[in-house]
């Protein structure tokens, strides 16, 4: 089930190059998100560790980018993560991935949610805006959402006509993927969340989708408080080991 969802999720929010190495998928999307900037070490190793490590940070170092990899119970091979550790690669960002069936989701979108299947401009600025992210990163954004060639749905919740949140769904395997659920700051803690997440639930069911799934940081309390009560369940967690070029 993990390289499952490893696989799927990786589908769903694709990187702007990819290398396979030796069971190690190499991700790079200039820096934009970890998830489209790591090594994901998921499948069979055979070659020496060592010296593939040291071809990773030669490639994240020439692109300026620090070395990162994404670390699961299935890493491969399975003491990468302490062999990183003794190479000065630091731990960072524990994720909480959850899963829950939407079979038995009413499939009625709320008449407040908006949702479009094409890229769109307007979703990335509100998205940027309301994560209080750096507007420059946008031209990578949109790049890495074009690549997205999975059904898709671009989710836009409206309070009294005013846009205050959005979200992200994508398919694949019958597995839905909620990725970049935001809402606009002086709306938070409102239930508008709930409903964001509810109404991508419902259209993927709607999509064919039986099972959905998520990452979210294991110290959101206020993030993962919502998507306990919608009715995710952790399934596994996985971290970041990263290491800078100034850092060797």
């Amino acid at each position: 089930m993990i390289r499952q969802i490893e696989e799927v999720s990786m589908n769903a929010w694709p990187a702007l190059q990819t290398i396979h190495y030796d069971g190690w998928v190499i991700r790079f999307a200039d820096g934009v998100t970890k998830r489209s900037n790591s090594v994901n070490p998921i499948y069979y190793s055979t070659l020496n560790v060592v010296d593939k490590i040291k071809y990773c940070e030669k490639l994240y170092f020439s692109k300026n980018l620090p070395t990162c990899f994404k670390i699961t119970e299935i890493t491969q091979p399975v003491d990468l993560d302490k062999i990183l550790e003794s190479y000065g690669y630091k731990h960072e960002f524990d994720i909480s991935v959850q899963l829950m069936n939407i079979n038995r989701l009413n499939p009625d979108i709320d008449k407040n949610v908006h949702i479009t299947e094409e890229t769109n401009n307007l979703w990335i600025d509100h998205y940027i805006k309301w994560n209080e992210m750096d507007l420059s990163i946008k031209p990578v954004m949109k790049k890495i959402i074009n690549k997205i060639v999975l059904p898709k749905c671009f989710i836009t919740y409206k309070f009294q006509g005013l846009p205050i949140g959005c979200g992200l769904g994508v398919i694949k395997d019958r597995f839905l993927g909620v990725f970049d659920i935001v809402i606009d700051k002086p709306y938070r803690n409102q239930g508008f969340g709930t409903i964001l997440m509810e109404n991508i639930l419902k259209w993927g069911k709607g999509k064919g989708a039986a099972n959905a799934y998520l990452q979210v940081l294991a110290n959101n309390d206020p993030a993962l408080e919502l998507y306990k009560k919608v009715g995710f369940r952790e399934r596994y967690k996985y971290w970041y080991r990263t290491k800078s070029k100034s850092s060797n």
